[in-house]
């Protein structure tokens, strides 16, 4: 199978300043063809180790796509690189600057001699216009390949690649991928489960990927062994698994109250409104999500109308049994789900970083989870959100 290679350019994806989210989204997108994606890089904005790297990655590359590098400042440097790496001249094109020049006066403003370097191109490249910004993108075909430039930003190489991917007539496969998410069961014994079906040969393969919200089950390859396959491990992890695809928590969360036609109400205490936030980022959240409370000190946990007995130990099964099932009675939801426990960075009440209760209140009664969650403040915090939520599915 013919390679495909993905470049990001900059200096500040090297150090973290802007997170490399390009190359895997374009490396996404290129799964439905017969390209193997075996290598994808992150490069600074310098001619010389940027020239370099092209010039490999185009010697074993069916098809090289870069993204950043375009804009008008002398830290741009890839038409500069890839013009050295495949051997030819960079030509200003005059048609192109008028381009560039008429975008700014529509923008009220005149054109900065820096742009200019904008419409330089060699002579087997052909441009890509940008819908969205002054950088305009390369297409080179030569050899037998294709060398694509993209503008880093998303909402400008996004369309530029929708428009220019069909165009280059990449062989397809029946290629399918299907992920099922979990939650309550670690990658180790999803293995374990999985057995024989753990599967990873020329035709399909199966994968575990530990994210907040779950272990994600990936199994991509030939179509129809995709969809026996994900049917027999839907089997094996079917109390586990809350949702597919792109689904979140939330999401999922949405789906069953809106066909129970149930309501759903919040208490907070670790989590102070994190909870509640991640509720209402979906759409239609206020068909079902009736309001929540942060009750983040003990004397608003009594406000709310958890007993004070229970206040001596903020952090344990019975304060968060408490809470839910007052903000069920408070908002007069079908559920209520609470969170109480130890974000850090030191030890509360005797428990240690770490220690969460989530609790479910509902008709058939409350039910309440202990968790021991490792990682810093804020993981710890999302880690109980997550928890919460996936008490109503799972």
């Amino acid at each position: 199978m013919e390679r495909a290679e993905i470049i990001g350019v900059g200096t500040e994806l090297i150090y973290g300043e802007t997170l490399d989210t390009n190359t895997a989204e374009i490396a996404r997108s290129l799964e439905a063809y017969a390209l193997k994606v075996e290598r994808t890089l992150r490069v600074v904005d310098e001619p010389l180790p940027l020239a370099r790297e092209v010039g490999q990655a185009w010697k074993r590359a069916r098809l090289l796509v870069l993204s950043g590098g375009l804009g008008p400042t002398p830290d741009d440097v890839t038409r500069e690189a890839v013009a050295e790496a495949l051997g030819e001249p960079l030509v200003l094109d005059e048609e192109m600057l008028s381009e560039i020049e008429t975008l700014f006066r529509a923008r009220g403003r005149s054109m900065p001699e820096a742009n200019r370097k904008q419409a330089l191109r060699i002579p087997s490249a052909t441009w890509l216009k940008n819908p969205r910004g002054t950088a305009p993108g390369w297409w080179v075909r030569k050899e037998g390949k294709d060398l694509i430039l993209l503008p880093g930003p998303p909402p400008e190489w996004r369309p530029m690649w929708e428009e220019v991917l069909p165009k280059l007539n990449l062989p397809r496969r029946p290629y399918a991928k299907r992920v099922l998410k979990t939650w309550g069961i670690g990658e180790s014994e999803i293995v374990e489960r999985l057995g024989e079906l753990f599967k990873r040969d020329k035709e399909v393969e199966v994968g575990t990927y530990p994210k907040l919200q779950g272990v994600e089950v990936v199994i991509r390859g030939r179509e129809d062994r995709v969809a026996d396959l994900t049917e027999r491990i839907r089997k094996r992890l079917f109390k586990e698994i809350w949702g597919e695809g792109d689904l979140t928590l939330a999401e999922a969360v949405k789906r069953r109250l809106e066909l129970e036609g149930a309501t759903l109400a919040t208490m907070e205490s670790l989590t102070g409104g994190l909870l509640g936030a991640e509720i209402t980022r979906v759409p239609g959240a206020s068909r079902f999500y009736l309001g929540g409370v942060v009750s983040y000190s003990v004397g608003a946990k009594a406000r709310f109308g958890v007993p004070e007995e229970l206040l001596a130990k903020t952090v344990s099964a019975e304060t968060a049994k408490a809470m839910a099932e007052a903000a069920r009675v408070l908002f007069g939801s079908t559920y209520a789900l609470s969170t109480t426990g130890v974000a850090g960075p030191d030890p509360l009440e005797g428990e240690p970083v770490g220690t969460v209760f989530v609790a479910l209140a509902g008709p058939k009664g409350t039910e309440v989870r202990r968790y021991r969650f490792p990682g810093d403040r804020e993981v710890v915090r999302l880690r109980s959100v997550y928890a919460a939520l996936a008490l109503l599915l799972t």
